[in-house]
């Protein structure tokens, strides 16, 4: 009994195939249509499938065959059906899968005379939630990333890559796409950019992908125990190779920002140091005996002044003239310095 069906299965598989592929093919043999080749192209098609785009095409259902690989792939390409969410179930029976390529295969070339193949009675294809869209989602990200941040590429690495949902993959069915970013972008952290999709010329939609871009470099770190108003040496300090993304915006990154300037705070050993923890020392201290400098065009004059307040390096202060005893405010020059304007 169970080879009496098994042979009836067989016999349905054999006469759908006959009854697509050959009355189909007879229907347009000999036609002598202008501009149509005559490739043979073999296809069988599969009983179950899954796919993850919204569109379901001939190779997504089929394997395909044919003596011409540029043929074989607009075959391949064929939209037979689409597929709305993931978890969508299509029940594809011959006469749908016939009546798509009667149009189509003529219009790529293909006489029906030339194909062959097997198609079953039904064919159940299930919309699964892809992995492969996001991974190519994942590398346009990565690729548009490392040509536009401003840091070497061997101090990145990229993470927690996130796509947004969507029914469509770059690369099949004439989807091609435009990256779009904001021009103040530091790339650093979370890093949203859209990915505009376009096909045969018109836009589609757009895809938004978010990933973590971290930077690792060597930041300062204090060395010992550093009190409030010291100023910081080499020794003082200690550069470790650390995540730039995990960290505030402003960790200094070169001993330039750091030596010679003045603490803020103190700070424990292991700290972090910032640069809003730090400033240009105090070059003039209030009550110092300062040089005011007068420059007129062709002319220095200077004289001595008193303080009343300290400053740092290009800071505006007040400071009294010992001789007139008028009170005046100039900029901080250099030590113990100070620019009057005339």
């Amino acid at each position: 009994m169970f080879k009496k069906i098994q042979l009836i299965c067989i016999t349905s598989c054999l006469i759908i195939s006959y009854l697509f592929f050959g009355l189909i093919g007879d229907s347009y043999a000999g036609s002598g249509q202008d501009g149509v080749s005559d490739p043979s192209v073999i296809i069988n098609f599969h009983t179950k499938c899954t796919v993850e785009g919204e569109e379901v095409t001939v190779a997504d259902i089929a394997s395909v065959t044919c003596d011409d690989s540029s043929i074989c792939e607009k075959v391949k390409s064929i939209c037979i059906a689409t597929l709305s969410a993931p978890g969508t179930i299509l029940r594809l029976s011959s006469d749908q899968v016939a009546d798509v390529l009667r149009k189509a295969l003529p219009a790529i070339g293909v006489s029906l005379s030339k194909v062959r193949g097997t198609v079953p009675v039904e064919i159940v294809v299930t919309r699964v939630k892809g992995t492969r869209a996001r991974k190519v989602y994942a590398k346009i990200y990565r690729e548009y990333v490392f040509k536009n941040m401003p840091w070497k590429k061997e101090d990145v690495n990229i993470s927690d890559i996130k796509v947004s949902s969507t029914n469509f993959i770059p690369g099949e069915n004439n989807i091609t796409v435009k990256v779009v970013a904001d021009s103040s972008l530091p790339f650093l952290g979370n890093t949203p950019l859209s990915v505009v999709l376009f096909r045969d010329g018109e836009r589609v939609g757009s895809v938004r992908v978010v990933g973590k871009v971290n930077v690792f470099k060597p930041i300062a770190k204090a060395a010992r125990n550093i009190k409030s108003r010291e100023i910081i040496s080499r020794d003082d300090i200690r550069f470790v190779r650390e995540n730039l993304a995990d960290l505030p915006h402003d960790v200094i990154v070169s001993p330039e920002e750091i030596i010679g300037k003045e603490t803020a705070h103190s700070f424990r050993v292991n700290e972090v140091i910032r640069k809003r923890d730090i400033a240009e020392p105090l070059l003039v201290q209030k009550g110092d005996i300062v040089t005011i400098m007068i420059s007129i065009p062709g002319l220095l004059i200077t004289s001595k002044g008193q303080a009343l307040e300290g400053g740092r390096l290009g800071q505006m202060m007040k400071v009294k003239n010992i001789a007139t005893k008028r009170v005046v405010l100039g900029m901080v020059k250099g030590q113990k310095t100070v620019l009057v304007a005339f």
